[in-house]
């Protein structure tokens, strides 16, 4: 599973929209995670 199915999968199970260009940035698990909680609350 790479950095991009993560990302698309996480805004599936959290009903949110990564923008591409903040996508790009994310480059760990942990990065992700805490984007999701910043943007999902």
């Amino acid at each position: 599973l790479d950095l991009v199915e993560l990302i698309m999968a996480m805004e599936e199970a959290f009903d949110i929209e990564i923008a591409d260009d903040v996508a790009e940035k994310i480059t760990t698990v942990q990065h992700a995670i805490d984007h999701v909680n910043k943007v999902a609350g």
